[in-house]
């Protein structure tokens, strides 16, 4: 099979190899990879670290084999049309015609959604839920709040990027009101999405910091705000949107996601009393934070995101089947494998506004459910 291996230097650029199709481990399955995403980790972590790597996470395709526990399970069979998060920086990934991932962070892509709509929503939506439903304790869509239950604002700065949408697109599954979605251009997508009868509004981050924050508190409109997801994390925009939020009480701790690994997040200008709090999505797989990462997750709790990941995945599919949750808008990049180095070039450039680009790999050679 072919595997294109991302290099961060001297230029980014891919290279195409020959390798053997892999062979899935007793909790793995192997998919014929029909659409690949991309995301910035895909170019950034290996900019980093200075590693060469097939380096795509988000896969969907069709499932070709599996190993004997996902046997066990009865839950996926040969044929089945999946999306799935591959392990960050681990063999086997998405730049490829066959990918591997672990069956608790695979989903059966619904009839009616395309490779392309499901190949964006991974590893991207894994990071939105956990932000707000492990580091926030935020209710799941799968035990909402109820639809007399008080207003919880939540501030997403970067709301059109694929995360800022994806975490709106959570907290309405869960009755999450109002939602005070920060952005600049390429917001079209999230007009529809934000219900202007539960508070929902959107604000140009353009206006300057200190009239985004007059206008947030004039949105909120006396509520307090005690969650907010800072989806850029990039060049101090923590700071402004920490001072949003109100100074945490013996009854209402402050958090605010972050996602970029790279930073401690100390600096004295952050809101009073609000906890930064950093998001690594790898615990999905891993159970754990990296050594060395500046910001550390609570280990006890850190631990059981891959249960957690397990519950996300089945229910992203029945979501997607009743119609409460879709991917993202996206760009299809031409030449298959051989596109990937453009594409990624393209996301390193700032190129991809508001949408996520993705990479046709290769054809169904499979009928759906052949074994059903």
């Amino acid at each position: 099979m072919k595997e294109a291996i991302v290099h961060p230097t001297p230029e980014l650029h891919t290279t195409i190899h020959e390798v053997p199709i892999p062979e899935p481990g007793p909790d793995e399955l192997v998919i014929q990879v029909i659409v690949a995403g991309s995301n910035p980790k895909d170019w950034d972590h290996l900019t980093s670290i200075n590693k060469s790597l097939n380096s795509g996470d988000d896969i969907a395709g069709i499932v070709r084999s599996f190993g004997s526990n996902v046997v066990k399970t009865q839950e996926f069979r040969i044929g089945d049309r999946v999306a799935a998060f591959h392990p960050m920086m681990a063999p086997h990934g998405a730049f490829a015609e066959y990918a591997v991932a672990p069956q608790h962070t695979v989903f059966k892509v619904p009839d009616g959604i395309s490779f392309e709509e499901a190949a964006t929503i991974p590893l991207v939506t894994t990071t939105a839920a956990i932000s707000l439903f492990r580091r926030q304790y935020l209710p799941a869509p799968w035990s909402p709040r109820s639809s007399t239950a008080l207003p919880i604002p939540l501030i997403i700065y970067g709301a059109s990027s694929s995360l800022g949408t994806f975490a709106i697109k959570l907290a309405r599954a869960s009755n999450i009101h109002p939602i005070i979605a920060i952005s600049g251009s390429s917001s079209s997508h999230l007009t529809p999405l934000l219900d202007e009868s539960k508070g929902d509004v959107l604000i140009d981050y353009r206006i300057g910091v200190e009239e985004m924050k007059k206008a947030v508190k004039e949105k909120i409109n006396g509520l307090e705000a005690h969650h907010a997801l800072d989806a850029i994390s990039s060049k101090g925009t923590w700071i402004p949107v920490s001072q949003m939020l109100s100074p945490s009480t013996e009854k209402e701790t402050s958090y605010l996601s972050v996602v970029s690994g790279a930073n401690k997040y100390e600096e004295e200008a952050i809101g009073e009393g609000v906890e930064v709090v950093y998001t690594y999505c790898g615990s999905v797989h891993s159970g754990s934070y990296r050594p060395g990462m500046p910001k550390q997750g609570n280990v006890k709790e850190v631990r059981n995101d891959p249960e957690f990941g397990y519950l996300l995945f089945r229910y992203l599919a029945r979501m997607l089947a009743d119609g409460r949750f879709s991917g993202h808008p996206f760009v299809i990049v031409g030449d298959g494998l051989e596109g990937v180095g453009k594409g990624l070039n393209m996301l390193k450039e700032g190129k991809a506004r508001g949408n996520k680009f993705v990479f046709k790999v290769g054809e169904e050679r499979f009928p759906s459910n052949l074994f059903a």
